[in-house]
């Protein structure tokens, strides 16, 4: 991202519209969290290139500014191996450096929600090790911490949405 400002135009796409995105958020995401378990960038490609549902999962949301690339997350079917019982999944979050601090994963959560909304899903699920307040601030709720062989306990969380015209009582 070069000579982007606070005041540039903020939009969503996705995937399934930008097929030409799917190599910048696959290097992205692999360089992120893949390249350290032994993935390959091309698993990586295959699986965003995969991520092109209108409605519901797998669906990858980009968020441009002033039409370039800044920030990816994915609406999933699965994302945690210790909980396959749970779907969908907000997966992937990531906001390249140069553009964080200013607010941008609001406006991918803020996406992520309509997408959930649009496609009817109840509940959401998200894990992190590392941004639990940033959720809980956008409305996620903690499920359980996940003590994960191996590696740092998980925060396992939840998004509720209520469906419209029903009794939330």
């Amino acid at each position: 991202m070069t000579g982007a400002t606070l005041t540039d135009r903020l939009s969503v796409t996705t995937i399934a519209r930008r097929l030409d995105l799917v190599p910048t958020v696959a290097d992205w995401l692999w360089r992120e969290w893949w390249r350290r378990t032994g993935r390959t960038l091309e698993e990586a490609e295959a699986v965003y290139a995969a991520c092109r549902a209108e409605v519901g999962a797998p669906q990858t949301l980009v968020l441009l500014s002033g039409g370039t690339p800044i920030g990816t997350a994915t609406l999933a079917r699965h994302d945690l191996e210790e909980r396959p019982d749970l779907t969908p999944w907000l997966a992937g979050v990531f906001v390249v450096p140069e553009a964080r601090g200013r607010g941008h994963v609001g406006h991918l959560l803020t996406a992520f929600d309509e997408a959930c909304r649009a496609a009817s899903i109840k509940t959401a699920w998200l894990y992190t090790n590392t941004a639990v307040l940033l959720y809980l601030q956008a409305g996620w709720r903690v499920a359980e911490v996940i003590q994960r062989s191996g590696k740092l306990p998980t925060t396992l969380m939840r998004r509720d949405f209520p469906i419209e015209g029903s009794d939330s009582n």
